[in-house]
């Protein structure tokens, strides 16, 4: 089956990964609002000036977007004690879908999707049915040219699985001209970022009405990107905090 064209993608279409409701099953993917315990007790996160998604810079003087990065990063805060078993993941991951996103020029800071999307778990499963690193769905991942069905399911083969998403973010981008609105886009689908566009007139990720999920998508990527490529930034933040005493 041909690979959909994104620029003739209705609102109504499949997103390329699960789209899920405001309160999806994952643990992985909620964004609680910051309980009395975690604001107590993290101590202030670091505001550095050149956080950028593919040199996009995160507008830091904007309150909402302040908000949004320190939710995240204090909901990442108790999982830091992994960081060490995610870099091992990320450095046998990286090297092998780095050609592939070279190949077609897509950003070294897509690496970091399928961390936040599989946590580099190569038989991550959803309940929705996304699957592989990328957690691609069944019906895109075949309109990708990948077999899904039967005893073959090419979404869990990390190189073909990474050249389809590939090229799926390559056709995005030709068609929305903002890697962040792609990534986004990836988490929510291509019909209502491009519905947002022509409802917005801009395309500031920043600044668009999103689903709660898709507001934070980015924000998530990029607090990967962040302990991974410069962990002693934020070692004061990232250090266990204190068991709560009640």
């Amino acid at each position: 089956m041909p690979v959909a064209d994104p620029a003739s993608v209705g609102a109504a279409a499949r997103p390329l990964v699960a789209r899920p409701g405001l309160a999806p099953p994952d643990a992985t993917r909620l964004m609680p609002r910051t309980t009395l315990t975690s604001a107590l007790t993290a101590p202030e996160l670091p505001l550095l000036a050149d956080v950028n998604f593919c040199g996009e810079c995160l507008p830091i003087d904007q309150t909402d977007v302040v908000n949004r990065w320190k939710h995240v990063f204090t909901l990442f805060r108790p999982h830091a004690a992994d960081l060490g078993n995610l870099r091992q993941r990320a450095e046998a991951f990286f090297p092998i879908i780095e050609p592939i996103m070279e190949k077609y020029d897509i950003p070294d800071d897509f690496r970091y999707i399928p961390l936040a999307e599989s946590g580099l778990r190569p038989k991550a499963v959803s309940r929705m049915g996304a699957a592989g690193y990328w957690q691609l769905m069944p019906g895109t991942a075949r309109e990708l040219g990948l077999r899904v069905g039967g005893r073959v399911d090419e979404r869990f083969n990390v190189v073909k699985a990474t050249d389809a998403a590939c090229r799926y973010l390559r056709r995005l981008y030709d068609v929305l001209g903002s890697w962040s609105l792609v990534a986004a886009a990836y988490n929510v689908g291509p019909g209502y970022i491009k519905n947002q566009l022509k409802r917005h007139g801009h395309r500031d990720y920043y600044r668009m009405n999103l689903p709660r999920e898709t507001r934070y998508y980015l924000f998530r990527v990029l607090v990967y990107k962040e302990v991974l490529s410069r962990p002693n930034e934020y070692a004061s933040f990232l250090t266990p905090a204190p068991a709560w005493q009640s």
